[in-house]
């Protein structure tokens, strides 16, 4: 039996680093978007001419906790593969962009009757929420691979800065 290194002790590690990253960057980024979106909610509510609008503390913790689990397939899938890697930022963003469309799209009717001199900034509430949820799954797959220790693009046949394209 081959003695233990500290590498062969490093690689057997990294799948449990990867895991606890995955989950730290799916809370921390997932919150965060989810206060963001909170307050964006805020806002639309404030254009809008709504002062008393309902908002609570359980509330927000339940809009926090719907972004963590939208995080989820973007940063499971942050150090695999490219390919697997885009098919879980895309997942994220179609997930939370339809469950955010949905949600807005029952303000429809708010949006018509508004004070015509608002619509410009209610216009760029939507947006915003586009930018929110395109950059949830790129920032949680960028912070659950910082995590984990993975730098950079994985090494590819076809980068010719791997060390498989430069020994062939």
């Amino acid at each position: 039996m081959p003695p233990i290194t500290l590498e062969m002790r490093e690689r057997e590690r990294r799948p449990g680093r990867a895991v606890v990253a995955a989950l730290g960057a799916a809370v921390v980024v997932g919150v965060g978007a989810g206060l963001v979106a909170r307050l964006l909610m805020r806002v639309f509510s404030l254009l809008v001419g709504v002062e008393s609008s309902g908002f609570s503390a359980a509330g927000t913790a339940g809009i926090a906790a719907v972004f963590v689990v939208l995080a989820v397939p973007a940063a499971a899938t942050a150090v695999a593969s490219p390919a697997l890697r885009r098919a879980g930022r895309w997942i994220t963003v179609a997930v939370a962009g339809w469950t955010s469309a949905r949600t807005g799209l029952s303000d429809a009717k708010t949006v018509l009757l508004a004070d015509e001199e608002r619509l410009p900034l209610l216009a760029a509430v939507p947006v915003a929420f586009a930018v929110l949820v395109v950059t949830l799954g790129w920032l949680t797959q960028w912070l659950a691979r910082r995590l984990a220790g993975v730098e950079g693009e994985p090494a590819t046949p076809g980068n010719p800065a791997s060390p498989q394209a430069a020994a062939s």
